[in-house]
């Protein structure tokens, strides 16, 4: 729905605002967690959200720019005002720069090579294959040494102090900056500030883009600067690419490589990629997703990053999904995935609540998930 208002300041001046979101459920039943634990079947929220954004032209093709999006949760009913993308800024001939409360620049890269349907449940950013999106499920420690060596609690990570290993959040306290589409390349360069006294913490995220006809290829690159304490520089290199095959199919992939700074041991690195291909029927969408994540090398960090180290370490994300269009807004979807853990990893599903790592250590586990999306 738009609402479209006629501004009186300026007679070349008009803005409109509209409202936007989804409601996405969905039934997601859990299995292969061994006799402790057993299977469980619980109706999950799939990235629901609701959102205001608007545009002022302000002449000269210059245009003032926000957006407020909440995520909610149908299922439960509990939700936050401005929990997603929130900020303000201005588009004109030399790109676009906004202030608030935004995903990074690395971001970008997942719609070329991650899941083409988000769910909590598959959703390689929360199960930590992209990105080491891990860090969603730690405990509330610091990187190092006591609580005075914390500068990251004001970035990254909706608000959750615990999530600091991730390389792909949404920075608060940020700036970001995308240049205007020159030949098919764009770049965009993107930092969060923790504005904590003595710290001089930060978080800086660059994508270079381009994007032809059928092609998409894109590099990314992430610091953090003492987010996990002083002194600590941590890393990670994305490299992106897709390909349309007609109006048919779609193929896209993705590696990237992670080091965390260790002081007085090895780096504790990590390599990882994921590969999807799609084929289009109609109003029929059939996915297949491969994502992998290495074997851990290096040194163990003092507070865990979620990347177990040695051999067993590695671990695998099978996606078999399907999506059926109703209408332009409306989709029945449904998924069926494994992960394959190795004998020291740790990873899991999203969506099923806190499970002890050791438990997760071997463990081939199953989500079947189906739901209803509409777009509106």
């Amino acid at each position: 729905m738009t609402a479209m208002m006629a501004c009186t300041g300026h007679a070349h001046a008009q803005s409109a605002v509209t409202m936007y979101g989804r409601i996405n459920t969905g039934m997601v039943n859990y299995s292969g967690y061994g006799a402790g634990r057993g299977a469980v079947t619980q109706q999950n929220n799939l990235s629901s959200r609701l959102g205001f954004k608007g545009r002022e032209d302000l002449g000269d093709g210059l245009s003032a720019l926000f957006v407020i999006e909440s995520g909610f949760s149908p299922d439960t009913g509990a939700g936050a005002l401005g929990s997603r993308e929130t900020s303000i800024g201005l588009q004109g001939p030399f790109g676009r720069v906004k202030f608030g409360f935004m995903l990074t620049a690395l971001d970008d890269l997942h719609s070329i090579a991650g899941p083409g349907y988000l769910t909590n449940v598959t959703n390689d950013n929360l199960n930590g294959f992209w990105a080491n999106g891990f860090s969603n499920m730690f405990h509330n420690n610091n990187g190092v040494g006591s609580s005075t060596d914390n500068c990251a609690s004001t970035i990254a990570g909706n608000h959750n102090a615990s999530n600091k290993f991730s390389f792909d959040n949404r920075y608060g306290n940020s700036i970001r900056y995308d240049t205007p589409s020159m030949g098919g390349f764009r770049f965009a360069t993107h930092a969060g500030l923790a504005e904590i006294m003595g710290c001089n913490a930060y978080a800086w995220s660059n994508s270079l883009q381009y994007k032809g006809n059928d092609i998409q290829l894109a590099l990314a690159y992430n610091l953090h600067h003492n987010l996990r304490g002083k002194g600590l520089d941590d890393h990670i290199v994305m490299l992106a690419g897709g390909y349309n095959i007609g109006t048919q199919g779609y193929i896209g992939a993705y590696y990237q490589t992670l080091r965390y700074a260790n002081p007085g041991q090895n780096a504790l690195t990590q390599d990882g990629f994921g590969l999807v291909g799609r084929r289009y029927l109609g109003p029929h969408t059939i996915e297949l997703g491969w994502y992998h994540a290495g074997q851990g090398k290096g040194d163990q960090t003092p507070i865990y990053s979620g990347i177990s180290i040695g051999n067993g370490s590695q671990s695998n994300l099978l996606i078999l999904g399907y999506r059926y269009a109703m209408s332009k807004r409306t989709e029945l979807w449904s998924q069926l995935a494994q992960l394959r853990n190795g004998s020291k990893a740790q990873y899991d599903f999203g969506g099923t609540g806190p499970v002890p790592g050791e438990a997760l250590q071997g463990r081939h586990l199953r989500a079947i998930a189906a739901g209803i999306k509409h777009d509106f």
